[in-house]
């Protein structure tokens, strides 16, 4: 019996200290959690394609093309103006490159307007956007020695355009 009475007693130590083990490993602490959240502008509606048409080169007045764009920023955030990176073909000025002959460009402007002062709402699909106006402008001095493009050749370049912060 004494046998018994010990493995007995063993048995109930042992189911004493599983029972308890929840209990030694459960307590509660603190998780500090901390980020920082930028005050940014992007553009989230992007412009398509600033078309300044056909120019007859004979012409004597500018050739304007006008589109937008729409931005959206960190709520409290104020828009700066918006600047671009100068184009593919920059040299000194912007200028679109022919298509086919690669050593005649046209060059041109843009300014942009509507870009500045825009305090953001934030990004939600609920939040406030700004609508951005881009104006290109080519002048007759421009374009009036430009070569000629036939069927399927154009004046073209590509142009970054950051919006700030």
């Amino acid at each position: 019996m004494r046998g018994m009475k010990a493995c007995f007693l063993a048995a109930l130590g042992i189911w004493t200290m599983l029972l308890a083990a929840p209990a030694l490993a459960a307590g509660s602490n603190t998780l500090s959690l901390s980020t920082n959240v930028i005050g940014t502008c992007k553009v989230t509606s992007p412009p398509g394609l600033l078309d300044f048409g056909t120019i007859d080169p004979s012409g004597a007045s500018n050739v304007l093309a006008t589109m937008t764009f729409s931005i959206k920023c960190t709520k409290g955030t104020v828009s700066t103006a918006a600047g671009d990176n100068g184009g593919l073909n920059f040299s000194g000025t912007k200028r679109m490159k022919h298509s086919v002959t690669a050593t005649a460009f046209l060059p041109y402007s843009i300014t942009y307007s509507g870009d500045a002062g825009f305090t953001g709402q934030g990004f939600g699909a609920a939040a406030a956007a700004r609508t951005v106006t881009i104006n290109g402008t080519i002048t007759p001095a421009q374009f009036q020695n430009a070569q000629a493009t036939v069927a399927g050749q154009v004046y073209s370049d590509t142009v970054t355009i950051t919006v700030n912060p």
